[in-house]
């Protein structure tokens, strides 16, 4: 398959390499100094199961665009979900060129990238999906380091034949490269329980700058995980997704067994870079008010995360 991974990060350089290993041929789409390394230096992925060092196409989303779209399969978007409407605005525009037009499959954190996908480049053309069991980050520019037993779930937001089809070969290509892959019918069900595991320990990893082991294994601090995936199941339910107690408790048994890590907004507290705060603790918050209900475990840790990070500047 003729892939770009946009948002080629760490777990976008991860997922790349490993499809490019396996023959596939990648697009890396980055920015700033981690996109100028890898076309400099090349991409160096470290996993337990994967050793990857070598020269890759790296480009911009400007550069993508002005490749010829008719020869993509699939673009698998992975970047911050704040950038999500800009990088389908971007898409549109370039769809508007094809005659055939490839499925975007997104695999980024949050329950709102797949709606602003669907209205932008038709539902048709979405796949949506997460990523789980899985964390990678980039160590320095063009260098990432990946642990866990990767893992995406995907499924259709129409479910079209074309669809189908395509995940079939989606399903190939991931599981050639060493990704074990599990479609669904209600891809919005998978996507709420993946915000389950987000929201229960995101942010307030990042605000106490610990990894998801410190929480999970505290006897007091867990509750608050506890809590805050409570709300994030209650507001999943005032959409009518149908998630139970079991579901809430294997996502809690999944965060507490897998290793230790430091999450996704830690990391960029760290690095200085933007939080989905919004994309993950916001969704919540607003979806119970709608509901005319409160979500004061999520309200506590966002808004507490919101005024460190303002102190910092």
């Amino acid at each position: 398959m003729k892939l770009a991974i946009i948002g080629a990060g760490g777990i976008g350089g991860y997922f790349g390499a490993a499809l490019a290993s396996a023959g596939h041929e990648v697009t890396f789409v980055a920015r700033g100094a981690h996109l100028k390394a890898m076309q400099e230096h090349g991409l160096h992925v470290s996993h337990p199961s994967l050793s990857f060092h070598q020269a890759v196409h790296a480009t911009n989303m400007q550069g993508l665009c002005k490749e010829d779209v008719n020869a993509y399969d699939g673009l698998i978007l992975l970047a911050k979900s704040m950038e999500t409407q800009r990088i389908a605005h971007a898409l549109g525009a370039w769809f508007s060129t094809a005659s055939s037009t490839p499925f975007v499959v997104s695999l980024q954190n949050g329950v709102e990238n797949e709606t602003v996908l669907c209205q932008a480049l038709g539902s048709q053309n979405v796949i949506g999906g997460l990523t789980v069991k899985l964390s990678a980050h980039i160590v320095s520019p063009g260098n990432v380091e990946a642990l866990g037993d990767a893992q995406i779930v995907i499924g259709p937001m129409e479910k079209t034949a074309k669809a189908h089809a395509f995940i079939q070969t989606l399903e190939a290509a991931f599981t050639q490269a060493g990704v074990r892959v599990e479609k669904t019918e209600e891809i919005q069900k998978e996507l709420w329980k993946k915000l389950i595991i987000n929201n229960g320990v995101n942010a307030l990893c990042a605000l106490l700058e610990v990894k998801t082991g410190t929480l999970t294994h505290h006897p007091k601090l867990s509750q608050l995980v506890l809590g805050l995936m409570r709300e994030t199941a209650q507001a999943a339910r005032s959409l009518h997704v149908n998630l139970t107690g079991e579901d809430l408790e294997a996502m809690f048994h999944l965060i507490k067994t897998f290793e230790s890590i430091k999450p996704s907004m830690l990391v960029d507290v760290e690095q200085g870079r933007s939080v989905e705060l919004e994309e993950i603790c916001g969704v919540v918050i607003r979806t119970l008010e709608a509901a005319g209900e409160d979500a004061p475990y999520t309200k506590s840790i966002a808004y507490l995360l919101a005024y460190k990070l303002e102190q910092r500047g």
